[in-house]
């Protein structure tokens, strides 16, 4: 039986999936009075899934049910900003496509893996730099400047297709 340390007590995984089960109901709960009762199940998912890969930052496990929802009310927040982000933003970018998406895409898929990624997780999926750098284990410096020379670029060729 594999033990995930939390403190100094310790909470194995059996354990953790059968007290996330106790407090799914709450954890739904708090997802539906934020995103309604469409995302709720998915929020549910999520917090199960970041839960158990951050346990080991649980400090007092009589705490977990205020953990999880809190990881919840996280989850779902920054849900809302992609939201926001991408219903701000994605009208502006079809306006300023280039004439063919096909053009876009070739010029998405030409950038370097990790260009690419940065990109897509800060415009397309709305997450913050700060975000972005905790996903791709990267400094946030180094994550600030990737993205500005990749839209440099990026604008540089657009224009050039419009010639």
């Amino acid at each position: 039986m594999e033990l995930i340390r939390a403190g100094n007590p310790s909470l194995s995984v059996d354990e953790f999936d059968a007290r996330f089960d106790r407090a799914r109901s709450r954890v739904r709960a708090v997802a539906r009075s934020i995103l309604g009762e469409q995302h709720a199940d998915d929020i549910v998912q999520d917090t199960y899934l970041a839960a158990r890969s951050r346990l080991d930052q649980l400090r007092d496990v009589s705490a977990l049910d205020r953990w999880l929802a809190r990881i919840a009310e996280d989850l779902c927040y920054q849900a809302l900003r992609r939201t926001s982000v991408q219903g701000r933003n994605l009208p502006r970018l079809v306006e300023e496509m280039p004439t063919s998406d096909l053009a876009l895409r070739e010029m998405l898929e030409r950038l370097p893996l990790r260009e690419r990624a940065i990109l897509v997780r800060r415009y397309g999926h709305g997450y913050s730099l700060e975000e972005v750098a905790g996903i791709l284990s990267l400094s946030y410096p180094n994550v600030r400047a990737l993205i500005s020379r990749t839209r440099r670029r990026l604008y540089r060729e657009w224009k050039e297709m419009d010639r």
